[in-house]
């Protein structure tokens, strides 16, 4: 898989998501932010970036989606 292809279904993962995570109370969405960095972690670590930085870029990836959600719910207000 193509580091391309790869990043494009990751962001279509974390929009489908984000969408879902902000549906729950605050309290609910700790385990699905977890179970996201497991899932980004794997993936970027499947194209290649070492441990470490796949570990890095996860938490990236959760704090982007945390921010998507922040983004959906201020929509809503």
């Amino acid at each position: 898989m193509s580091v391309e292809t790869a990043l494009a279904q990751l962001l279509r993962m974390l929009h489908r998501r984000a969408l879902n995570l902000a549906t729950l109370p605050d309290d609910e969405r700790d385990p699905h932010y977890d179970r996201i960095r497991r899932c980004c972690c794997g993936a970027a670590e499947h194209i290649g970036q070492s441990p470490d930085d796949a570990a890095i870029t996860a938490n990236s990836m959760v704090e982007f989606t945390r921010a998507m959600v922040g983004i959906i719910e201020a929509r809503h207000e």
